[in-house]
């Protein structure tokens, strides 16, 4: 059985420990979409077909306080899989999971952002589903405005922003709920270089504060810019781990390679 523990209040350093993680989705074929239909299948003895899938496994890291690890590998490989477990988004179905800490996971821009509310509004909203109180977001709230460069726009519905503004007013209020562990899946995607930038540095100085950041992007510029540690995971596993320059030149060098061997292949 997985031994889960939960986030605890803040002291000392955070710590994230996977160790021997596995993670099976079940996928149910040909389930009747009618009560009656279930009904009839049940009384029939009728078995439905059931496809398991291990997205991740025997999974096992332990990043450094002040450490920026980033995750690579391609679409299905179990990266973000893998942050939501961190997260406590999801439960692995064994192995165990030690995360002490103000976790803060980042997996999608504008994440838990009401669309009919105003900018300002939602700094709130996100701001108390991360765990800050209202007193710590009202102490933080010009900081957090002026940072995503929100003046203008930050009394308007959130339905009118671009993704790019959405980014950047919730890495914004991410930031400075100042967690122990900051999860970042692919919320560079969209931003500018100015934005990029300047997530980059935050991120720097973040880590400088001993804080744990785990990082995935399918801009392997970025992982070699802001990492420091690479995981390189392919079906689930981990396959090599290394420092983020040597580890992102390898994998885009094979990348390189299969696409040329597979378009040659073609003629």
């Amino acid at each position: 059985m997985p031994s889960t523990q939960p986030q605890s209040a803040r002291r000392g350093q955070p710590v994230v420990e996977l160790s021997g993680v596995w993670k099976r989705y079940r996928r149910h074929h040909d389930r009747p979409a009618r009560l009656k239909d279930a009904l009839l299948q049940r009384v029939l003895g009728h078995v439905h077909q059931v496809e398991e899938t291990w997205a991740v496994r025997d999974f096992t890291m332990r990043p450094e306080p002040g450490e920026i690890v980033g995750l690579i590998g391609p679409n299905g490989c179990g990266k973000t899989t893998v942050l939501s477990i961190v997260a406590g988004v999801l439960e692995p179905t064994r192995g165990s999971v030690r995360v002490e800490g103000r976790v803060c996971p980042m997996l999608q821009a504008g994440a838990g952002f009401h669309r009919d509310l105003t900018g300002l509004e939602n700094i709130y909203l996100s701001g108390a589903i991360l765990g800050m109180s209202r007193r710590e977001i009202e102490r933080k709230l010009d900081d957090i405005v002026h940072w995503a460069g929100a003046e203008s726009w930050v009394d308007t519905p959130v339905r009118t922003f671009s993704s790019g503004m959405l980014m950047r007013l919730g890495f914004s209020v991410a930031a400075h709920m100042e967690p122990d562990v900051l999860i970042v899946d692919e919320i560079l995607a969209t931003g500018d270089e100015a934005f990029r930038a300047r997530v980059r540095h935050r991120l720097r100085r973040e880590a400088e504060a001993g804080r744990i950041i785990l990082f995935v992007s399918h801009y392997m510029e970025e992982v070699q810019m802001v990492c420091d540690r690479v995981l390189w995971m392919e079906e689930g596993q981990i396959i090599r781990e290394g420092p983020a320059d040597r580890l992102v030149e390898e994998y885009v060098r094979q990348g390189r390679e299969q696409a040329e061997f597979n378009g040659g292949g073609g003629m």
